[in-house]
């Protein structure tokens, strides 16, 4: 029993240590693009969802095409194109044309973006900061605590082969 005691506390200590690097990606230190795993690409492109669209509401698509032409001075094809690309992934379409948009500014990331708009610079930075650990110490909380639910269930009910 000492020595299941052991393998436990050591294999909680393993997973605090390993809950660091995981909570990190939960609070955004990764800058990877955008990636969506699951998207309509699969089923069907932009060229359809423009299509049923189109056939929907008619008008209404009118309408959207010409003000994105006015807009954002693009051609018809342009703003086709633009607005199948939002009706195909709506979510990964706002992400990029906000990625776009910092990159076009200069700006390295979205907190160096949100802290240079602020009014107040270091008050920003020091919220965003402060939300950052505080929700990396939330998911090391979390993963430690089921982890050691795990290894305190396995401990308690350990598995008998049939027959023995």
């Amino acid at each position: 029993m000492k020595c299941a005691t052991l393998i436990a506390q050591a294999l909680l200590l393993l997973s605090c240590l390993l809950a660091i690097p995981i909570a990190n990606a939960f609070v955004g230190v990764s800058k990877a693009p955008y990636k969506n795993g699951v998207s309509l690409n699969m089923v069907f492109g932009k060229d359809t969802a423009l299509a049923i669209e189109k056939r929907k509401d008619p008008k209404a698509f009118e309408a959207t095409i010409q003000n994105l032409m006015k807009t954002k001075k693009l051609t018809r094809a342009q703003a086709e194109k633009r607005y199948g690309e939002f009706l195909l992934d709506p979510d990964g379409f706002a992400l990029k044309a906000a990625e776009a948009e910092r990159k076009e500014m200069g700006y390295k990331d979205w907190e160096e973006m949100a802290i240079a708009r602020s009014d107040d610079p270091e008050a920003t930075r020091e919220r965003i900061t402060k939300f950052k650990n505080k929700n990396r110490t939330r998911g090391i909380i979390i993963m430690s605590v089921f982890f050691a639910a795990a290894v305190a269930s396995s401990i308690m009910n350990p598995y008998v082969p049939p027959g023995n």
